[in-house]
């Protein structure tokens, strides 16, 4: 078959319109992507809508690069106002069993200046698997709303809490329950153009229930850690002078479980007489293995505890100072 008799058989013809066919098609196709492709924003904006009930709201992104992010155990990230429901919306991390779990959370204002209650509660991201965050049924993340006042700190996970909820996924709910209180501390403060209190050394204490009384030179805490499961909170008397040392120390309160606080290192049990900067180097395992002794997170609530005391030595002592 010549050239021009191919071009002029049945089967040319047939290929050609199936060419002419895809051709068309693909053209069609390329255009219907285009109206149909959904944008960051767009996607953005419908999860927003799951906080709303499914309605269209404006979110307005706050700058909150000059303020205290850390707050009550969580880490803000991100806030937005919601101008029709003149509310504010706040995107929190905290650090969970073995990640960081990121909460959305609406704070409901009462007026432009005062928070009323909270809205909505989900788990946005979740850093580990670990976090059985899926335990946790939807008459929890209700409970937020239901069970908000003013003043009200939230210890769901919190096994010590008379509001303990068992879910079998303690360390994630204590977790959630962090991002939600630092999203409440943190609006409260935004509202009124202040800020949060920055405390060093702060992620694993509970700063609702830390207290330190200040005598001369002299500064006595009571330090109790923030909830876990392992170990269970740790209550400490540590005493800070004038020289920058810890002068006097003792646990009054064990937090470890099972069998790991006979595994806790010496140092950890009596930390009299040391100072930030050997601290710090405990905390990076300095000399190698001072925090991996078996119990290495009981030792590092230890070591923890005595950091805190020592690096706000100085802020705390200038605020009492400053009628603060």
């Amino acid at each position: 078959m010549t050239a021009k008799q191919f071009f002029k058989s049945t089967a040319f013809k047939c290929i050609a319109v199936l060419m002419s066919v895809l051709l068309v098609s693909g053209v069609l196709l390329a255009v219907a992507y285009g109206f149909l492709e959904v944008t960051d924003e767009e996607r953005f904006n419908r999860k927003i809508g799951v906080m709303y009930g499914g309605e269209t709201v404006t979110s307005v992104e706050q700058d909150i690069s000059e303020k205290n992010l850390s707050v009550s155990g969580a880490q803000i990230q991100k806030l937005w106002y919601i101008t029709e429901h003149e509310d504010y919306l706040v995107q929190a991390a905290s650090r969970g069993n073995g990640g960081d779990i990121v909460c959305w959370i609406t704070i409901d204002m009462q007026d432009e200046r005062t928070v009323g209650g909270i809205g909505k509660v989900i788990v946005y991201a979740v850093a580990d698997a670990a976090e059985y965050v899926n335990l946790i049924d939807d008459e929890v993340f209700e409970a937020f709303s239901e069970d908000y006042y003013d003043g009200k700190i939230f210890s769901y996970g919190d096994k010590t809490s008379s509001e303990y909820i068992g879910t079998g996924a303690s360390s994630s709910l204590t977790a959630i329950c962090n991002c939600v209180n630092g999203a409440v501390e943190f609006v409260k403060a935004y509202a009124n153009g202040s800020d949060t209190v920055s405390y060093e050394y702060s992620d694993l204490i509970d700063l609702t229930r830390t207290q330190w009384t200040v005598n001369g030179e002299e500064i006595e805490y009571t330090i109790v850690t923030a909830a876990s499961t392992d170990p269970d909170r740790f209550t400490f008397t540590i005493k800070v002078d004038g020289t920058k040392t810890v002068t006097e120390y003792s646990i009054d309160v064990n937090g470890s479980t099972g069998s790991y606080g006979s595994s806790m290192s010496a140092t950890a049990r009596d930390l009299t007489g040391k100072t930030l900067e050997e601290i710090e180097g405990y905390l990076n395992n300095s000399p190698a293995g001072s925090l991996n002794t078996g119990a290495t997170k009981s030792n590092e609530r230890c070591y923890n505890a005595a950091a805190f005391a020592l690096a706000n030595y100085e802020a705390i002592l200038n605020a009492e100072k400053e009628g603060n």
